[in-house]
């Protein structure tokens, strides 16, 4: 990993437990576990990571007492099977990546960092570029890479796999922002 993703962690980190403890002395009366969860939703808004990440850099640091380690980094960088077979590559694309057709995952956080490494069945990858880009600017490449043959087949999947969002009329907007995750199997 990168000084600059190093950094860029250790930002995060410390971003986040200044926020709580910026909360716990301003309103001490409130319980910590609320003003942990304000700290949680400071890196969901202003790093655009998701819950269950902001919730593992917040457990990391009341282990140490806000205290930023070396060691706290590295286990942000170094994801196991659940992250990457939950998270990075969703159930139903697990053979895909498996069989080298998917190389990239696109969501609406930021799941991981470039140099990253993540597990699916015991495989490990790297992420090899991480990138914010609206909806309407996939393209096929990318689409190929998702392991679809076309952009029709990549819609088809998004609408199966978000139905409380196509329940609620939600559709693919291309203005809509989201994460390209791409990464390659470490040999």
């Amino acid at each position: 990993m990168s000084d600059e993703m190093k950094n860029l962690k250790a930002e995060r980190l410390a971003a986040c437990w200044n926020k709580l403890e910026e909360l716990c002395q301003a309103q001490p009366g409130v319980a910590r576990e609320e003003h942990a969860k304000a700290a949680v939703m400071l890196l969901v808004t202003q790093y655009e990571i998701p819950h269950p990440l902001a919730k593992k850099y917040l457990a990391l640091l009341e282990e140490t007492g806000g205290r930023v380690t070396d060691e706290m980094v590295k286990s942000l960088t170094d994801h196991d099977d659940m992250h990457g077979s939950r998270f990075m590559v969703l159930p139903n694309n697990v053979e895909q990546i498996m069989a080298g057709n998917k190389q990239m995952s696109r969501r609406f956080r930021r799941w991981v960092d470039p140099g990253d490494t993540f597990s699916v069945k015991g495989k490990r990858f790297k992420v090899v570029r991480v990138e914010k880009i609206k909806v309407g600017n996939i393209t096929e490449e990318d689409v190929k890479k998702e392991g679809y043959a076309n952009k029709a087949d990549f819609e088809a999947m998004w609408y199966k796999s978000h139905p409380k969002s196509v329940a609620a009329g939600k559709t693919l907007d291309p203005n809509q922002n989201c994460w390209c995750h791409e990464y390659e199997q470490v040999t």
